[in-house]
Parts: structure tokens; C-alpha cells; sequence
């Protein structure tokens, strides 16, 4: 069972001095995110969003993210997770049209990876665990 949480203000609350991971859940054909930050604490924008003060240690700045619906979304919508990082693949196969294709993806829970990949790209799969 992975370890994760939805970022949260309270759970920001809780992380303040603390570096934390966090990452983005991806689906395929997306393309992931994950990084580290020391959390500060939380501040209200100009428009009422809520944001998180941080120095970010890698991946791209967590500052961007705002709180919608009590859960921290990363600028491109997507929810934050904050905990250890998932299992990564890499995915190679070759396209309807030729074309070599890559992508990198988490499968989802209790799902093997390559069967996961076999059901999204229709093709024969080449997978790989990165991290």
C-alpha cells in the first residue's frame, strides 16, 4: 500500500519547517511532476486563493499552487500529493502510424504496469520501472 495525501491546508499547517515531497498523479499521456520543498507556511493572494510560501529544493515551485475545494492544485489543475514518490515506468512502442512513441506514467494502484500500458496504447509495450 503506497503512503500519499492529498496536499491540504491543514496538512501544510502541520509541515511548516519541514521539507516535504510532493508530486502530481498523473494519467498517460500526461507529463508528470514530482519535486521537494521547505514548507513556510500559507498565505491568501490578492484574489482570495490561498497559496503556499516555500523554498523549493527541486521540481518546480510549489507557490503556484492554490487551494481549490480544500485540496492543493498545481497550476495545470491537477491535484497535489504529498508522501513518498510512486512507482515510475517508462513505456516504448511503436505507433498505428509507425511512429516510436515514449511515455512515462505511475500505474494505478494494485495494476501491473505493462498490462496497464498494453490497455492505453493498443500495442506492443516495452516497460520499464525508473524509480
Amino acid at each position: 500500500m503506497r503512503q500519499e495525501q492529498l496536499l491540504t491546508a491543514d496538512y501544510i499547517e502541520s509541515q511548516i519547517g519541514n521539507v516535504i515531497e510532493y508530486y502530481i498523479r498523473w494519467e498517460f499521456e500526461e507529463d508528470p511532476f514530482y519535486g521537494k520543498a521547505r514548507i513556510k507556511g500559507l498565505v491568501e493572494d490578492d484574489s482570495g486563493k490561498l497559496k503556499i510560501i516555500c523554498d523549493v529544493i527541486e521540481g518546480s515551485d510549489l507557490e503556484l499552487a492554490y487551494e481549490q475545494e480544500e485540496v492543493f492544485m498545481f497550476s495545470d489543475h491537477h491535484p497535489l500529493y504529498a508522501g513518498t514518490l510512486p512507482e515510475i515506468y517508462s513505456a516504448n512502442w511503436v505507433n498505428t502510424d509507425g511512429k516510436k512513441k515514449k511515455q512515462i506514467f505511475i500505474a494505478p494502484p494494485n495494476e501491473n504496469a505493462k498490462e496497464f500500458a498494453i490497455s492505453q496504447t493498443n500495442s506492443k509495450v516495452i516497460v520499464k520501472r525508473i524509480y
